[in-house]
């Protein structure tokens, strides 16, 4: 060996050993942090990003993968499958519905419970009666028009057994307000330029034969009323297989959202305590119009007679009658500048009213926080008005009109 390659010697041997103790330093420290899960976060730049296996993403549940501001779904390595199956986030929730009719408290199938019911604007002249299909309206509305006549808004949560509905006629604002206040599908012919102005500005769901919105479900039947060809004015109708074959085509919400909030109580016994006696009870709606009921104790309702006859359904000739009667006062004054003589009546706010129910009535107030609201009926005191269960008659009038009860 010369002396170049002693020299060489001492320093070339003891490279390799540094050398390979480094890299498995290296490489100790690699396996580490592959195990650990940092080498990842350090190849993309500090990133946490979303693997198969439940790694979570920023501001998700751990162990779901599922971010709370998105509406995607993520499912878990859980063994629950109800853990499995994450919430829509941007989802309204389901509404809970008891198995009963939310607008007279009879039993009723969950499925029809939740459906937004059916209100239409009927005419209520003595040339167009009798009606059609009031007697299984759950609830009628009464209230004045111009001329002192008045209307009737005939609301129905299940509209499947109703074979003919009519005569059908134009809405006003606050027939478009009520309606409003049931969160229903709202049917009329027409209506003033306020309930027009109304309809389209708030986005209700109607259904318009005049102007063209939904008018599948229309038709004239100017026989709808047994020996008897009516004028074309009265002759408007509608069917429960029209509503069933048209409905679905239209694309609407059927079914109430989640935050609905129905007004209506009910107990078995509604009669009121410590009442005053109303086994006739006459409503006066205007100088020229006024609805008298009688009770009938045998069936615990009372009989509508107006225009000097008894208030009969054209589907069935039967009377029709009402478990209970609110009667509601309210402002009721002419527009200005309406060459119709149309009139506002006030729907939002409070008043002073009476509830009719067993024989019996109580004063009452009634009150409603805005359009989006249902009325809100209660005792003197505060506390909340329980209906009996069936149908109910609400009579709006004015402020400074009676009740005569004998």
């Amino acid at each position: 060996m010369n002396i170049k390659n002693k020299l060489m010697q001492p320093v070339m041997k003891p490279l390799p050993v540094k050398l390979g103790f480094i890299f498995l330093v290296v490489m100790t420290v690699c396996a580490i942090l592959f195990i650990s899960g940092t080498w990842g976060g350090l190849m993309m730049g500090g990133r946490e990003q979303e693997f198969p296996g439940g790694i979570s993403t920023p501001g998700s549940n751990p162990g779901t993968g599922e971010n709370p501001n998105s509406s995607e779904t993520t499912n878990s390595n859980s063994d629950n499958p109800d853990e499995n199956t994450q919430e829509n986030h941007n989802e309204t929730p389901a509404l809970v519905v008891e198995p009963f009719n939310p607008l007279s408290g009879l039993p009723m199938d969950v499925e029809k419970a939740r459906l937004r019911p059916i209100a239409i604007v009927l005419s209520n002249e003595a040339a167009s009666l009798p009606m059609n299909g009031v007697s299984q309206a759950d609830i009628i509305y009464e209230y004045l028009v111009e001329g002192g006549i008045t209307r009737m808004l005939a609301v129905f949560q299940d509209f499947t057994d109703v074979p003919m509905v009519g005569s059908i006629r134009s809405a006003r604002h606050y027939t478009v307000e009520i309606a409003e206040s049931h969160d229903a599908l709202f049917v009329h012919a027409g209506g003033s330029p306020q309930a027009i102005a109304e309809i389209r500005s708030r986005g209700i769901t109607n259904f318009d034969e005049v102007y063209g919105t939904r008018r599948g479900i229309f038709f004239r039947n100017r026989t709808r009323i047994s020996g008897r060809r009516l004028e074309n004015l009265h002759s408007l109708v509608t069917t429960n297989e029209r509503i069933a074959e048209w409905l679905p085509q239209y694309e609407v919400r059927t079914e109430h959202n989640a935050n609905y909030v129905q007004g209506f109580i009910f107990t078995d016994d509604a009669t009121p305590t410590g009442g005053s006696a109303a086994a006739k009870a006459t409503i006066r709606f205007s100088a020229a119009k006024a609805s008298a009921f009688t009770y009938d104790e045998a069936s615990g309702a009372y009989h509508l007679h107006q225009f000097g006859m008894d208030f009969i359904d054209a589907n069935n000739n039967e009377q029709v009658s009402f478990a209970n009667i609110i009667v509601k006062k309210t402002s009721v004054t002419g527009i200005p500048g309406d060459s119709a003589g149309r009139r506002n009546l006030v729907t939002v706010g409070s008043g002073e009213g009476y509830f009719i129910h067993g024989g019996r009535y109580i004063e009452i107030t009634w009150s409603r926080a805005d359009k989006e609201s249902p009325f809100v009926y209660t005792h003197l005191d505060g506390t909340l008005l329980e209906l009996g269960r069936g149908s109910t008659f609400i009579g709006i009038i004015p402020t400074r009109y009676i009740v005569d009860f004998s």
